[in-house]
């Protein structure tokens, strides 16, 4: 009977186009691996179903099928007991309605049981942040062995020393970008230095005057004056606080300047360390009004305020003095820098 209905559900998901990829939904037989797979750890709480849980996830409760095939362990969908923990992946796109497969509800006692979430993001030490003073480099990228202006995994680059610290051979360091944020945010200034991680480099030599090194990974192009600071490894796997004391807060804006920040970007709100903390879920919230003036005399044009629109969640990632690392987990609309976050 289970092959059947994996065989069903797979062709429903097929004929549908379900677009699975490394953060999406995976196959039956993967093993979600915190830390090194970006998604939730969710432990079942009284009252869960599929249904609800893939409208809270994915925004989407037509999902629920794919959610129930990555945790093959599930018998049958309506048999989720308080306590059992279940795998959630990250995924790029909600899935179409598939096909239901009826399956016979089967009634347990369920008994309460606190429950708590975490959330695992593969790709946490390299998310960028944004800190009131640039972070104090090691060096700058000079250039690459051959010339090439564009630089990538595997190439060789040199590195002139900035004389702050000493770059060690067979040690990894981030190679890093910083540029000014001279934004208004809720109408006022908000001055801070973005940091971009661009890669990751191993000193290879270290001579008098410069440093040669090889670049192990690359998340984006890497170029001559890009700088270089030392390597640090955040905790890829945080405890979920879906329920945090409401703040008062404003996105800056997402690591690549999006004008719409779509699901899973990288983004940073105006809100540091001493009020947030990582792991913490918050929602975002579009600013509704409407403005009412007649056609002869437009200085005599009023606004008037509506409830604010809930576009969407995020969770935070990484806090710093004044501001904090997040990512965009679902919209249900645009959402866009000067948002608030509640």
């Amino acid at each position: 009977m289970r092959n059947h209905k994996t065989m069903i559900v797979a062709v429903a998901l097929t004929i549908l186009g379900f677009a699975f990829y490394s953060m999406g939904f995976a196959q039956s037989d993967k093993e979600f691996i915190p830390g090194e797979d970006s998604g939730f750890y969710y432990t079942i709480k009284k009252g869960d179903t599929l249904w609800d849980l893939s409208q809270k996830f994915y925004n989407s409760q037509w999902d629920w099928p794919g959610l129930w095939e990555i945790n093959d362990d599930i018998k049958n969908p309506h048999w989720i007991y308080p306590g059992k923990k279940i795998q959630i992946f990250l995924k790029e796109k909600a899935a179409l309605k598939p096909k239901i497969v009826k399956v016979q509800k089967v009634k347990k006692e369920i008994i309460p049981i606190k429950a708590e979430t975490s959330f695992s993001f593969s790709e946490m030490d390299h998310i960028g942040f944004v800190k009131k003073e640039a972070q104090q480099s090691l060096g700058s990228i000079i250039r690459e062995e051959e010339g090439n202006l564009m630089m990538s995994a595997g190439d060789i680059v040199y590195i002139k020393s900035s004389g702050t610290g000493t770059l060690i051979p067979g040690r990894i360091y981030h190679v890093f970008t910083a540029e000014k944020i001279g934004d208004k945010i809720h109408d006022k200034p908000f001055n801070g230095i973005k940091h971009l991680i661009n890669a990751t480099v191993k000193i290879l030599d270290n001579k008098a005057t410069y440093a040669s090194g090889i670049i192990t990974k690359a998340y984006r192009t890497v170029k001559k004056d890009d700088l270089v600071m030392e390597y640090y490894k955040r905790n890829t796997i945080l405890t979920v606080d879906d329920n945090p004391d409401p703040i008062d807060a404003r996105i800056i804006c997402s690591e690549g300047n999006n004008v719409m920040i779509n699901d899973y970007r990288i983004a940073f709100i105006d809100l540091g360390k001493d009020k947030i903390k990582p792991g913490q879920i918050y929602s975002v919230l579009r600013i509704n009004a409407t403005k009412d003036f007649t056609l002869w005399r437009p200085e005599k044009k009023k606004s008037m305020g509506l409830e604010n629109l809930e576009s969407g969640k995020l969770i935070v990632l990484h806090t710093e003095d004044i501001a904090s690392t997040v990512m965009i987990l679902s919209s249900k609309y645009a959402i866009h820098p000067d948002d608030i976050i509640n």
